[in-house]
């Protein structure tokens, strides 16, 4: 039995009729004939009934349409999946990520997509968030790994891969004495050091103000977290940086605060341009990455 036989079998009763099929097939009408008869000698049945207005199924062909429509449907899913499997053997992938995040588990991602995809060009760009949202949505870049607020930006898609608190850095000596928290009002009496506008933690930053009333004073932008934290060790203000980043920071030269009443959370998105379809190296990045997070 051959998938061709299904397939003219089937145009034939979606159809109506041989004409039709052949039609539909664009092959001469006695080729579906053929193609029919054999279909009938390989169950050792009649599928068809000949009439003056058509064809019509017998009891057989009622039977076995319902299996040839899932046969061809199984063959279009195999030729589909080749084909997708096919474009991650080649062609390339433009990932951003955030500057100063944490490697993991960004690295293991790349590396699990390396051993899926290994004819795939890839290319990591690291910049701020801002930047790295601009690439994608310009095109530029096919994902990136960032930092964002509450919502997605307009114009991309995102899956929320992680959330993280937001930290406050200041210099030994400007801390306050035997403190470990900060209320966000109290934080907000130091100048700030942060990223510009557009990045993940300025954006939660600025929303937990306007909810609260509160304006921030931003003295420095800094769009790399390692930088701002050196402006705060330096005596330049507060940085508001990711928890992970301040974990190991030497006490001697600044000090952290967790932000409360409200705490400040960031969160880790990978995103790529809305309203576009994916390529399959895209496709299958997004997918591994959902299941690292």
């Amino acid at each position: 039995m051959e998938l061709r036989q299904l397939e003219h079998f089937v145009a034939v009763v979606d159809g109506g009729g041989f004409t039709a099929a052949a039609a539909h097939l664009r092959v001469a009408q006695p080729g579906v004939s053929v193609q029919v008869r054999k279909l009938e000698r390989e169950v050792g049945q009649p599928l068809l009934e000949r009439t003056p207005r058509g064809v019509r199924l017998t009891a057989a062909g009622e039977a076995a349409l319902p299996h040839a429509r899932a046969a061809l449907a199984a063959a279009a899913a195999v030729r589909e999946h080749v084909a997708e499997l096919s474009g991650l053997l080649r062609g390339s992938l433009r990932v951003g990520l955030l500057l100063a995040s944490a490697p993991e588990p960004f690295t293991g991602v790349l590396r699990a997509f390396r051993e899926r995809a290994p004819g795939v060009e890839l290319t990591v760009v690291e910049a701020d968030a801002a930047a790295l949202q601009r690439a994608v949505l310009d095109g530029s870049l096919d994902v990136a790994w960032v930092a964002t607020g509450p919502g997605t930006p307009a114009g991309l898609t995102g899956q929320v891969l992680a959330e993280e608190e937001v930290v406050a850095v200041l210099a030994a000596g400007a801390l306050p004495p035997r403190r470990r928290t900060t209320p966000l009002v109290d934080l907000l009496e130091h100048p700030l050091v942060c990223p510009p506008r557009g990045g993940g933690i300025r954006a939660v930053l600025e929303e937990a103000c306007a909810a609260a009333g509160l304006v921030p004073r931003v003295a420095v932008e800094a769009s790399s977290p390692a930088t701002a934290v050196e402006l705060a060790a330096g005596g330049l203000g507060a940085a508001l940086v990711p928890a992970s980043l301040a974990a190991g920071l030497d006490p001697a030269r600044c000090g952290v605060l967790r932000v409360v009443r409200p705490a400040l959370r960031a969160r880790v998105q990978l995103v790529r341009r809305a309203g576009t379809p994916a390529a399959p190296a895209v496709r299958e990045f997004w997918r591994l990455a959902r299941a690292a997070g």
